[in-house]
């Protein structure tokens, strides 16, 4: 798209949601050894709190924390090991006062009244901007954290993820909004108005109700990042926002339509937003952006690449040599216990057989099958239109490749031009975070 199309006379009435995944020192794995760049920065809290500053002064959305619940990449080749996200979202929500905090809690390793306890009281913290990212968890690491010998059943973690999030709106929904009082002349709430969810299910056993007064938006902002078919009906039961990773336009706009339609069968209320994920590397011209990259690129060790690409598919050390074509005979994703997003996305590389094992392992380096855009700020925003307007995404989860800097350059630089053409996001609205895309509704639909 040219930049004459990005003009005034062409300002659609549409919003564009866009968050911030927020990654250390970013997204592209050898982020961490560009001159000037922070190698501690996944342990500072007023880094990210300066971080989900820029994206506030933006006009973002959110800040998006992801959680892996293990250790599980080569400390030697990267920054491993980040702060409990929801501990991360209190110093966050304290330096800022609009953009919302959208945290990673698993369902697999979590118990419901803990999550819906933590997440309203964060709610309350920072005055209904917090958002919860339901994943699974899908690492043989993580697994025996918690004192299993392997990953549970890719279809038993998603039956459990329904009835966990069934228990946490039950209990979010278990003080009536009218239920306190505060009258000095004695009476601080109706008990009428507070009661047990008395649930008993195939997984959980909670009395309720929780122990925290109703938050600001009751029911956080729900989130929900796997594109499974267990990932997409769950998203669709429950999801305010989907983040995918979708890579072409055709497989974006097809997904999209997908959890559109899925969405309306179960709730014709609900309107769901689908966000691609967007690597955007951005310099003042296309041919200065594709340089940066380079320079990123050469920044990566290929063989520590092949390792973890190794690591991912659960193959022995040295499997793969770098410059042998990858055309492993790879089962399909659902006979895969764990993380069945990525694991398509390495798939179909190996199903074309047209690539290299280097050419796939610096591909999950760079953008692990998320969308690239490497241009001017002129060339990201068209690109990002482009798929807004024809109906691909309703937004973006911005991943920055190398941080701070291309959050800055993205607040900066091509935002307005986004906010010329018309797209604006909900934060303007000082709405709490989930009535932004909820619309006048307390209660998310699932809460009867």
């Amino acid at each position: 798209m040219c930049t004459s199309q990005i003009t005034s006379r062409d300002k659609p009435s549409q919003e564009m949601v866009l968050c911030a995944f927020l990654g250390s020192t970013g997204y592209h794995s050898a982020s961490w050894r560009r001159l000037g760049a922070d190698p501690l920065a996944n342990i500072k809290p007023e880094y990210f709190s300066s971080l989900a500053q820029t994206a506030e002064r933006g006009g973002l959305d959110a800040v998006f924390l992801a959680d892996s619940m293990a250790l599980w990449s080569d400390v030697s080749t990267r920054p491993s090991g980040a702060i409990e996200p929801a501990v991360l979202a209190a110093a966050i929500l304290q330096a800022t006062s609009e953009i919302g905090v959208i945290i990673t809690q698993s369902t697999t390793y979590n118990e419901p009244f803990n999550v819906a306890r933590r997440l309203a009281s964060l709610d309350h913290l920072g005055h209904g901007r917090i958002g919860w990212n339901i994943v699974t968890s899908a690492t043989l690491e993580a697994a025996q954290n918690f004192g299993l010998h392997d990953i549970p059943d890719h279809h038993q973690r998603y039956r459990r993820a329904d009835e966990f999030v069934r228990v946490c709106i039950a209990l979010w929904n278990s003080w009536h909004q009218d239920a306190v009082l505060a009258e000095p002349e004695g009476v601080w709430a109706d008990p009428s108005l507070i009661t047990p969810i008395e649930h008993y299910g195939e997984y959980f056993r909670v009395r309720g109700p929780l122990d925290v007064p109703p938050s600001p938006q009751r029911v956080p902002l729900l989130v929900q990042a796997g594109s499974s078919e267990q990932g997409i009906a769950l998203a669709s039961s429950y999801a305010d926002l989907v983040f995918t990773v979708q890579a072409t336009f055709e497989a974006a706009h097809a997904f999209r339509q997908h959890m559109r339609t899925l969405t309306a069968a179960k709730d014709a209320r609900r309107r769901i937003r689908v966000l691609p994920g967007l690597i955007p590397v951005i310099a003042s011209t296309d041919e200065a952006a594709h340089q940066r990259l380079a320079d990123l690129d050469a920044l990566l060790d290929p063989t520590q690449a092949v390792r973890q690409l190794e690591r991912s598919l659960a193959l022995p050390a040295t499997t793969l040599s770098l410059d042998d074509p990858f055309t492993l005979q790879l089962p399909d994703a659902t006979a895969n216990a764990g993380n069945q997003t990525y694991y398509q996305v390495i798939k179909k590389m190996s199903d074309a057989k047209r690539y290299t094992v280097r050419q796939v392992a610096q591909l999950m380096s760079t953008s692990r099958g998320h969308r690239l855009v490497v241009g001017s700020p002129t060339t990201i925003a068209s690109a990002m239109i482009d798929w807004v307007r024809r109906g691909a995404a309703d937004g973006y989860i911005i991943m920055p490749a190398a941080l701070p800097d291309d959050l800055g350059l993205f607040v900066d630089e091509v935002v307005p031009i986004l906010r010329s053409a018309g797209y604006e996001s909900s934060s303007s609205s000082r709405l709490p975070l989930a009535a932004r895309f909820r619309g006048d509704r307390r209660e998310h639909a699932h809460c009867e």
